[in-house]
């Protein structure tokens, strides 16, 4: 209850929804300046704040250390809103907070674990570029850091990851791009067979799927768009391992490059209208009539609803592989400014 309460407050003040979709709580942008005010980060610090958040994160994690993300408990979806909310702070003073959190040896083990990101996609990807721009390659001495209650859920010995921040970093990235072209690529061919036949259970699960894979990718573009300094450290894990930059773009070319192929759909498809019949007295032939113009037209409003549907995916994609296109070729970081960020509604229409 003190998480769902603290949370909502603190996206107020830093006008950012890093809980859902890193969308900004107002018009206007996010947290345009990018960074809070050395003052303002100290006195987070000094309050116990950032700690307690830490602190509650750590020690609330399953015995067994694995949720069902198919189906999360209502302690799941907060504990995940919560880390959610603890790297939205680490972006905004990454020097202090960033580098606070990376010090707690249990958080920073779960969270940049490769099973971490096998569950949570995206956040994998910004917790290991934060780790590698702020601990690859620079020295961690007389750098704030925190103690927290011993945790033995956490301390357990469990497998040890070898590969560097970079490479888990750019190797979820790369997940993403393979995800996001194989989802356009199938809702594309299922929309298209629903001209010729109902959709089946199975179809419609994977249409589902696709829009929970593009829904990825659309909140790490607003993660960029709405964090500068997450920008910063993406690229940062990017030129810390040889031949990411040009793993990334390649992935983002064949994106844009699917873009293109995928097709329009006019709303101007005609429903059949029952002709005029001779024999007006034939009232059972009529009904039958009628019954099949009623089921022809439910389903022609049923296909034309996902066209749409369909439509508003693709159209929120577009702006979101522009971002990561536009970061890639500034390779500095400073922020990118894209007029309103993506909704990333992956709720499902099919049924």
């Amino acid at each position: 209850r003190t998480t769902v309460c603290i949370l909502p407050m603190i996206e107020y003040l830093t006008n950012l929804r890093a809980r859902f979709d890193f969308q900004s709580l107002f018009e206007g942008g996010g947290s345009r300046s990018g960074a809070l005010s050395d003052l303002d980060a100290k006195a987070i610090s000094d309050s116990g704040l950032f700690r307690e958040l830490l602190s509650m994160y750590t020690n609330t994690r399953k015995e067994n250390g694995t949720s069902n993300t198919a189906t999360p408990s209502a302690e799941d979806v907060v504990r995940l809103q919560l880390l959610r909310t603890i790297f939205m702070l680490s972006t905004l003073s990454p020097e202090l907070l960033g580098r606070y959190a990376l010090r707690v040896p249990d958080f920073a083990k779960e969270v940049h674990s490769s099973a971490f990101t096998e569950k949570h996609l995206v956040d994998g990807i910004l917790w290991t570029s934060a780790g590698s721009s702020l601990m690859e390659n620079k020295s961690d001495t007389q750098k704030p850091k925190l103690k927290l209650r011993a945790n033995s859920k956490l301390s357990k010995k469990g497998p040890i990851d070898t590969t560097s921040l970079a490479k888990r970093s750019i190797s979820g990235f790369e997940t993403m791009c393979r995800s996001s072209k194989k989802a356009l690529r199938s809702l594309k061919q299922i929309v298209q067979n629903a001209e010729n036949h109902e959709m089946s259970d199975e179809e419609k699960a994977e249409y589902d799927e696709c829009k929970v894979s593009l829904g990825d990718i659309i909140r790490f573009s607003n993660c960029l768009s709405n964090c500068p300094s997450a920008t910063k450290m993406w690229l940062d894990s990017l030129k810390n391992d040889e031949n990411s930059t040009e793993k990334a773009t390649h992935h983002i070319a064949e994106l844009k490059s699917i873009m293109a192929t995928l097709p329009s759909f006019s709303d101007e498809t005609l429903v059949p209208q029952r002709g005029h019949k001779k024999d007006d007295d034939d009232c059972a032939e009529i009904e039958e009539d009628n019954s099949t113009v009623n089921e022809v037209g439910q389903k022609i409003q049923t296909l034309k609803q996902m066209q749409r549907d369909y439509g508003s995916i693709v159209a929120s994609i577009r702006p979101s592989v522009k971002v990561i296109a536009l970061a890639l070729e500034s390779q500095e970081g400073a922020g990118l400014n894209l007029k309103g960020t993506v909704p990333c509604d992956v709720s499902s229409k099919t049924d």
